[in-house]
């Protein structure tokens, strides 16, 4: 019986260590974080342009999200794994600079093979920024790290809040090749990073894991667990990344909203998420995962009926509360996966990060062939009602054990 370790990851420095979270190279990252998922979603604003210049489908329009996304949801653990056998520090600008520069050039593109190739190399670059300047949070972040993580994905909330407006607002004062100027944080993210860098560089090797996998490949009622949550993780982020995509499309079409009001949907969508993602964990711990999961799908539900079906500030608030109640579950869904695989860590957060936006490509693509089939406003109603799924599931998720982890067996 073989036992498995996981890395254990060692402070910068010794003063980081001993002080605390370093609050300059704390502000760089979450300035390179805010740019780049300011490029990210950014990109679905752009998709009323790009439709209308090269005549597309809806489903060639969202092929163009789902190949970003995909892009990322296969690339990001393969960065994470150089990152955790050889510190590859570099890539934390330099993944920067790709998905800003490559974003920027959308809407120069002659042809629409050359967008794709475009929103590929964006989604190469966020996937290759993530993994290492999470590393580089908690090697900076000495006995802090949980503020710094904290810190970290507040700033990518916030870059995925602004990403929509900015970029509608270029481009409803402007013209769409405005959007170029989105360059600008991405400069400005870069500048700060480098001024960091030689930090970022320091820390001790990471160390191997060791031991074998195979045993856990020969778990099969771990293996159902497994399956069990990455399809719920699968159904819960098509509903979002959904709303982000076809939204923009559905109240072009359907509303004489403009694309500034549109785009304020996707960032009260993008707020409010944080909002639930933020309250889910200790909500859970007063009143239980299961009961956190299903009421969110409960409010979710309603909230996005009274979205879809009224206009004004009531259209505003119902998709609040139906943003916070969607995001609710993914804290949740990762700690889970942790427990289901306790002796593999890594492997859970690697696979619930990466299920995550494969799920948003795979899940959008779908519904842009449902959209070209049966209609914008169809697919619509479908995203409303998927919630329905992720309720019945929420039923079937256990409880935390009193060991803290489910009763699974690993013969390692």
């Amino acid at each position: 019986m073989s036992s498995i370790t996981e890395p254990i990851a060692t402070p910068v420095a010794t003063e980081t260590a001993k002080t605390g979270l370093h609050k300059l190279s704390m502000a760089a990252i979450m300035l390179g974080h805010t740019a780049v998922d300011i490029q990210t979603s950014a990109l679905a604003v752009l998709l009323p342009p790009l439709l209308a210049a090269f005549s597309l489908n809806y489903a060639g329009a969202a092929a163009i999200i789902s190949a970003n996304n995909l892009v990322i949801a296969v690339a990001q653990p393969l960065f994470g794994v150089l990152g955790d056998y050889r510190r590859a520090r570099w890539l934390v600008p330099l993944g920067c600079v790709l998905c800003g520069v490559a974003m920027a050039s959308v809407m120069f593109m002659p042809s629409y093979w050359l967008v794709v190739v475009a929103v590929i190399l964006s989604g190469l670059g966020s996937a290759a920024f993530h993994p290492e300047a999470l590393s580089s949070t908690r090697a900076i972040s000495g006995e802090q790290k949980a503020t710094g993580s904290s810190l970290f994905f507040f700033a990518g909330n916030v870059g995925f809040a602004l990403g929509p407006l900015v970029a509608a607002w270029l481009i409803e004062i402007y013209n769409p090749q405005a959007a170029v100027w989105l360059i600008v944080p991405t400069v400005l993210g870069v500048t700060a990073l480098m001024t960091q860098y030689r930090r970022f560089q320091q820390g001790a090797p990471v160390t191997r894991p060791a031991g074998s996998t195979r045993a856990l490949l020969r778990d099969k009622k771990t293996l159902t667990i497994v399956g069990f949550i990455l399809f719920f993780i699968t159904v819960r982020l098509t509903i979002t990344a959904g709303l982000t995509t076809f939204i923009p499309l559905y109240f072009s079409e359907f509303s004489t909203l403009t694309k500034s009001e549109i785009a304020q949907l996707l960032t009260v969508l993008s707020i409010a998420g944080t909002v639930g993602t933020l309250f889910s964990g200790p909500a859970a711990e007063r009143i239980g995962r299961r009961m956190v999961i299903v009421g969110a799908m409960a409010i979710s539900l309603v909230g996005l009926y009274i979205f879809l079906h009224n206009e004004g500030w009531v259209r505003l608030a119902a998709l609040a509360v139906a943003g916070a109640a969607l995001s609710a579950p993914w804290t949740l869904s990762v700690i889970i996966m942790q427990d289901a695989l306790p002796h593999h860590v890594g492997l859970a957060s690697g696979l619930s990060l990466g299920t995550a936006y494969g799920a948003m490509g795979l899940g959008v693509a779908l519904l842009g062939n449902l959209a070209d089939v049966a209609g914008l406003q169809t697919t619509m109603q479908a995203i409303i009602y998927l919630p329905i799924v992720v309720l019945v599931m929420g039923f079937f998720i256990p409880e935390r054990s009193s060991q803290g982890t489910w009763n699974v067996k690993h013969e390692t």
